[in-house]
């Protein structure tokens, strides 16, 4: 088991994984595929790491994570929409964005969703936001109930769900994965499996352990798992990127990018495993100082672990360019 300092360095790390991720990423959102030259120019460059709502709405979980331990629901889509409110231009779905503001304009939020999305929404919003709730889950099956519950505020269909209790359950078991041993990713699939009991992700593990044990190429991952903005297409590769790479958070983060598709989600998704797996010191610093969300990153890890050393902010921060 870590101790207490290495774990505040793995809290820190899992969300500014998930803030790396996402700004290396969203420049190439969209793309089929993202030529390593491409991706070798934007991490060269000294330019602030901006975020969208991949890490926007990671930190207001985080936040409310930290001030009641678990998951209150209402309080909880208040603040999702208040966050919209106050950064509307965060790069929010035209859905996520109307059952927001349907939110804000005082909607019970049980109703919010549904009424903008016929059957709930199988997007991959609430997968890109969950993992903070590894911090306070005591096991794997906790981590996916509380990322469900996170899940149900904009995301009722099923897929939605799943998403967020498999990211969930994944950075939970990357947070108390031993980094000082390669990581079982057997025995890490074989944990998630449980998580999700349905036959479209169950499939999708197995195709993970399959590409996995061939050591399938990031364009060969991404045809066969998905890269899109569905729960079902992207969460996966996701996991697949993290474990092609578990011990190597630069090459995960990569990977995850040059994956193409939804580059920035599926990259914070990513970023935030191999962050919780190897902390804060484990990620670039290269990286890091270039993160716009950095002094509020410590100050949520500090509120978290009531670690008044995690909020230092003396470091450095990039001259944007």
């Amino acid at each position: 088991m870590a101790d207490r300092p290495q774990m505040v360095d793995r809290i820190l790390g899992l969300l500014a994984g998930t803030a790396v991720g996402d700004g290396l990423g969203a420049p190439f959102e969209g793309r089929s595929s993202v030529p390593a030259t491409a991706l070798d120019r934007w991490i060269s460059s000294s330019r602030t790491l901006h975020h969208t709502d991949d890490t926007a709405m990671a930190m207001v979980l985080a936040e409310h994570l930290a001030r009641s331990g678990g998951i209150d629901q209402a309080v909880l889509a208040s603040d999702f929409a208040v966050a919209w409110y106050q950064e509307p231009l965060r790069g929010y779905g035209g859905g996520a964005a109307r059952v927001l503001a349907a939110i804000a304009d005082g909607a019970d939020w049980r109703q919010a969703a549904v009424s903008v999305f016929e059957g709930g929404s199988w997007g991959n919003g609430a997968a890109m936001r969950v993992a903070p709730v590894a911090v306070v889950s005591t096991s794997v099956p906790e981590a996916a109930e509380l990322g469900r519950r996170s899940a149900e505020i904009t995301h009722t269909h099923a897929h939605g769900r799943h998403g967020a209790a498999l990211q969930s359950a994944a950075a939970h078991l990357a947070l108390h994965s031993d980094p000082d041993h390669p990581l079982d990713t057997d025995a890490f699939l074989v944990d998630l499996t449980d998580v999700v009991p349905s036959a479209s992700w169950q499939e999708k593990l197995a195709g993970i352990s399959a590409l996995l044990g061939r050591e399938a190429s990031t364009e060969e991952a991404a045809g066969a798992l998905g890269n899109d903005i569905g729960a079902l297409g992207s969460v996966p590769l996701a996991v697949f990127a993290f474990l092609r790479h578990a011990e190597a958070p630069e090459a995960a983060i990569r990977c995850a990018v040059r994956c193409g598709g939804d580059t920035d989600t599926i990259a914070a998704m990513t970023g935030a495993l191999s962050g919780a797996r190897h902390g804060y010191a484990g990620l670039p610093a290269s990286w890091t100082f270039r993160l716009e969300a950095g002094p509020r990153l410590h100050r949520i890890t500090a509120q978290l672990t009531q670690d008044r050393s995690a909020g230092d902010l003396t470091r450095r921060r990039p001259r944007e360019e």
